[in-house]
């Protein structure tokens, strides 16, 4: 079930880094082209710029899944050179629960953050609320939340199969 659950969030981060990547081209070629005759949509900037936030939220997902994202990894390249690889596992892991930990409580923090925009905040362009494109962040953190817990359990369940995510 986690591992449909993983599977389903990297499928979904992945077409959505696509549909963002398509929608910020066609935005900007359109705003490009529609400047040289004169007509000039307000929101497009703005979309775009969002697009990107959104985009980015979807790639730490992706990056986050398969361990690819940024770390600083001494102690474990040192245990793999003394070939301890139950430590190195167990690390890893323990890696995996802190960082799950603070990217929650970044979530939540950004939750409270987007309530307040919600009670306080404007339509910002096409009418579409302040608070809806300030929840970009706390999805965006909670998608990630979830890739780190996918990983952790599997971890948990297969050490193998995490080596392999290496």
């Amino acid at each position: 079930m986690i591992k449909r659950l993983d599977n389903f969030l990297e499928q979904f981060s992945k077409w959505g880094i696509v549909l963002c990547l398509f929608l910020m081209l066609l935005f900007s070629v359109g705003s490009i082209v529609l400047r040289w005759i004169n007509i000039s949509f307000h929101w497009l900037d703005p979309a775009v710029r969002h697009l990107v936030f959104f985009a980015t939220f979807l790639g730490g997902s992706l990056a986050t899944g398969s361990n690819q994202n940024i770390k600083i990894d001494l102690l474990t390249r040192l245990l793999e050179g003394q070939k301890k690889e139950s430590l190195k596992h167990k690390l890893n892991q323990l890696i995996t629960l802190v960082t799950l930990v603070i990217v929650l409580i970044l979530a939540k923090g950004t939750w409270e953050f987007a309530k307040v925009e919600a009670e306080f905040g404007k339509n910002v362009f096409l009418g579409i609320h302040s608070s809806v494109l300030v929840g970009i962040i706390p999805f965006g953190f909670l998608l990630i939340s979830l890739r780190l817990f996918c990983r952790f359990y599997l971890g948990l369940h297969s050490p193998e199969k995490m080596e392999l995510n290496k």
